[in-house]
């Protein structure tokens, strides 16, 4: 293949997103969290503002007109009022995603992405998680938050993940079956997940 992906999902507090910058890094390849939403902004002509507000607000309930919110790569033309809708600004993200899918090898961070290039052959999907204690501990080196803060935080911040991969999907943000690799970086450290990554990546590739 000339071009590869790799694409992490991470509860918070995990590592994940450490894991993926060390990676790219490492592979000299392109990295994309964030940068997301400011692409799709720039391509739709929608104000980044509300991306940002559908990436942290987003309900596992659809609108009630519509039967169900999945993704199915459609994207409504500015003429329509339902431009601005949740729905549409999550497409305009799978767009870009796609995008970079297609013209570069780079490591994608979280956004359903696994989900949203399932059917593409050169992407690599990784889920990374790890145990209570791991994740308390590495919050409260960002967080000024007491524990009871913190752990509230994780709590509604794990809730928040896996109604929008629900709500977009209709997959279970927690289950392996939807990754090509799970890693708990509590047991395995950060280094030694980027090497399950490459040593994947380097099957994949070879196959």
């Amino acid at each position: 293949m000339d071009n590869f992906v790799i694409t992490i999902a991470r509860q918070y507090g995990s590592g994940g997103r450490t894991v993926g910058e060390m990676l790219a890094k490492k592979l000299g390849i392109s990295y994309y969290d964030k940068d997301i939403i400011r692409m799709a902004s720039e391509d739709s002509g929608i104000h980044e503002e509300l991306f940002g507000r559908v990436d942290e607000y987003s309900s596992a309930k659809p609108p009630l007109f519509k039967k169900t919110g999945i993704y199915t790569g459609e994207l409504i033309p500015p003429q329509s009022k339902d431009f601005t809708s949740d729905e549409n600004l999550f497409s305009y993200q799978a767009k870009t995603i796609r995008n970079l899918a297609e013209t570069k090898s780079c490591v994608i961070i979280g956004r359903c992405s696994n989900y949203i290039l399932k059917d593409y052959p050169n992407v690599l999907s990784v889920f990374i998680h790890a145990s209570w204690d791991f994740r308390m501990e590495k919050a409260a080196e960002k967080l000024s938050k007491s524990p009871r803060e913190i752990e509230k935080f994780l709590q509604k911040d794990d809730k928040r993940k896996f109604e929008f991969c629900r709500r977009f999907t209709g997959k279970e943000w927690t289950d392996a079956t939807n990754y090509d690799l799970c890693l708990d970086s509590s047991k395995l450290g950060y280094e030694k997940c980027i090497e399950e990554i490459e040593h994947r990546l380097e099957a994949m590739r070879n196959s």
